[in-house]
Parts: structure tokens; sequence; C-alpha cells
């Protein structure tokens, strides 16, 4: 049986507190990562300070082809281990390649102005939309209404849902 060498994501699963390790060991070896995060305010009893925060806890994205990522535990020792895609088979959970720059860019464009969404939100149905002008020029979402509020939902499936306010003219159905 032939291997499979196309490059594809998956998604890592880290220790607690690991993921900006994982990114690092990972990408020394010259493998495309992806770790989501985002600017937050966190709150001490004596100070607030801003942080750079993980969005998606003990998660790193791997962008290489099936082998690679097994290997990246099996021959370089990295801790991880994979989501896997129940429905196929046991195999590895692949994230299509469309998604993944969508959130990658998303996440790049929409700063700390955006929201992750619960599980109910993350399932209703709406108009495929993309934005037409703004720094989120080019990204397509799901039109869905939250607490009487129009927002753009950007979906990794099984993953993840964050949404963004979004107004009607800044928006063009697809």
């Amino acid at each position: 049986m032939a291997e499979d060498k196309a490059v594809k994501w998956f998604v890592a699963k880290t220790r607690a507190k690991q993921e900006r390790s994982v990114q690092r060991q990972i990408a020394q070896l010259g493998v495309e990562t992806f770790l989501p995060t985002r600017e937050e305010i966190r709150e001490w009893h004596d100070r607030k300070k801003k942080v750079d925060a993980v969005l998606i806890p003990n998660t790193v994205f791997v962008h290489s082809d099936k082998q690679t990522a097994i290997d990246l535990h099996n021959e370089h020792g990295i801790q991880v281990s994979y989501l896997r895609d129940m429905t196929i088979n046991t195999s590895l959970l692949e994230i299509p390649d469309y998604q993944m720059r969508n959130f990658i860019d998303f996440v790049s464009a929409a700063g700390s102005q955006y929201t992750v969404e619960s599980e109910e939100v993350m399932y209703m149905k709406g108009d495929k939309v993309i934005f037409k002008k703004g720094p989120m020029k080019g990204i397509v979402g799901e039109l869905v209404r939250v607490d009487g509020k129009d927002k753009v939902l950007v979906i990794v499936e099984n993953i993840i849902a964050c949404s963004v306010g979004a107004t009607l003219d800044m928006l063009e159905k697809v």
C-alpha cells in the first residue's frame, strides 16, 4: 500500500500548558504549525495584565503528511497525540486546507475582537457570506444571529467556532 504523502492539517493534542513548547519543537524540525492565540486581559487580586492566551487549550495544528505527523511522536519524541476521525475507520482527523487557511486569516485579521461560541451556536445554519471590505476582506463565514446581533461565524469543524460582529454592508452572500 502506497503511503499518503499529501500535506494536510492535523489536530495535535499536547499536555497542559505545553502548546508553545510543542510548537517550537515541531517548527525546529521544519514542519509548519499553527497555534491560535489572542491577547486577553487577565485579572489577579492585585493587578491586571495583557497576556497572549492560547485559544484552544492543549492543541497545536500540524501541516504535514500523515507519516511525518506520526513521526513527530514516534521518531522525535515530541509529546503529542492526534484527534481521530471516527467516521473514517479511526484515521487521524484532517482539517480541510480551506477551513484552516480561513481560520488562520480570521484569527489574524480579527485580533482579539471576536468571541468563541458555545456548541449551540456552532451548529446553527445560516447564509454563507464573505467579507467584501475591511481587514477581513475575503474571509468566508456563516451569518448567524446571536443575542439579537448579526455575527459572522468562522468554523473549523469539530474543533472551534469563532464569531465577530458584522454589519450587512460589509458582507456579500456567497
